[in-house]
């Protein structure tokens, strides 16, 4: 690494939560990263936002717990969170607690911060 700067990977979450079985399927890729001393920039497009909400529960639908999860990230490397501006404020507005600090930008703004990672990864 030049000058002692980390490492610093675009994780591009779209996936609404439970779309798919395994809850941490999104997740993983994350934890790996912050593991081999990556830093996060975490960019929820869309729904995917709701993977964040504090009150998911997925019990009904039979499916595991795993999303909390997400609020583990800051304490494993340095996390940065972003979410589409509408998202955001629907989140507010429908009083969803989410499990971490957003930054609200424009999906123009998300996708200027994602190229100017050197790595990004889609899920």
């Amino acid at each position: 690494m030049k000058n002692g700067a980390r490492k610093r990977l675009a994780v591009l979450v779209r996936s609404p939560p439970y779309r798919q079985r395994a809850a941490r399927a999104d997740l993983d890729p994350a934890v790996a990263a912050a593991a081999l001393d990556f830093d996060l920039d975490l960019y929820f497009l869309g729904s995917a936002v709701l993977q964040l909400a504090a009150g998911q529960d997925g019990r009904a639908a039979l499916l595991p717990a795993g999303y909390r999860a997400w609020a583990a990230l800051p304490g494993l490397t340095g996390v940065r969170a972003f979410a589409q501006r509408e998202w955001v404020e629907r989140c507010r507005r429908e009083s969803i607690e989410l499990l971490l600090p957003l930054q609200a930008l424009s999906a123009d703004e998300m996708a200027e911060g994602w190229r100017q990672c050197r790595h990004a990864w889609l899920l």
